[in-house]
C-alpha cells in the first residue's frame, strides 16, 4: 500500500492522540483541583476523652476540642451545647477564644470548653462513663462520652 499525499504516518498520529488525552486529563485534574474543593466550613474534632468532676453539688465537663476546618468558629457561648443526662447547658468558659459572649476558633486552634451542670453530679456520681452531645450551632454536633472523674 502506497501512503498518499496527506496522509498521517503512525507515529504522527500517535503524538496527537497522546496530546488530546494529557489535555483531556490536565482538564480533570484542573477541574476537581479548583472547582472540587472541599467547601469553606468550620469542623469541630475531639481531643482525648471528656471528664466530669465535682465541685460542691455541681457537675463541670471539661471536653477539648480543635477547629479541623478551613474557617474560624464564630458563634454565641449559647450556641454552643451540651446535653447529658437529659440537661442541657451552654458553655460555661473555655481556655481559648472566650471573650464570656462569644467562641471564636480559627482553624488548627485548639481549646478547651467548660460546662458547669448546676447541681448535677447525684445524677453522674455513680457512673463511670455518661454519653452526651456537643452541639456547636452552624458546626454540628457529635456524640461524646464523658469519663467520670471521683476522688477517693
Amino acid at each position: 500500500m502506497k501512503a498518499r499525499r496527506g496522509d498521517l504516518s503512525g507515529p504522527v498520529l500517535a503524538i496527537l492522540v497522546t496530546l488530546v488525552l494529557l489535555a483531556i486529563g490536565a482538564a480533570i485534574i484542573a477541574y476537581f483541583v479548583l472547582l472540587g474543593a472541599a467547601p469553606q466550613q468550620p469542623v469541630v474534632s475531639i481531643l482525648g476523652t471528656p471528664v466530669a468532676y465535682k465541685v460542691g453539688t455541681d457537675a463541670y465537663v471539661n471536653v477539648t476540642i480543635v477547629n479541623v476546618g478551613a474557617t474560624a468558629i464564630n458563634v454565641p457561648t449559647t450556641s454552643v451545647l451540651l446535653n447529658a443526662t437529659g440537661t442541657t447547658v451552654s458553655l460555661n468558659k473555655a481556655s481559648y477564644g472566650f471573650d464570656g459572649a462569644k467562641l471564636v476558633l480559627e482553624p488548627g486552634k485548639t481549646t478547651t470548653l467548660v460546662f458547669k451542670f448546676t447541681d448535677g453530679w447525684a445524677a453522674i456520681a455513680d457512673r463511670d462513663f455518661v454519653n452526651a452531645i456537643l452541639t456547636v450551632e452552624g458546626v454540628g454536633s457529635q456524640v461524646i462520652t464523658i469519663r467520670v472523674l471521683r476522688v477517693i
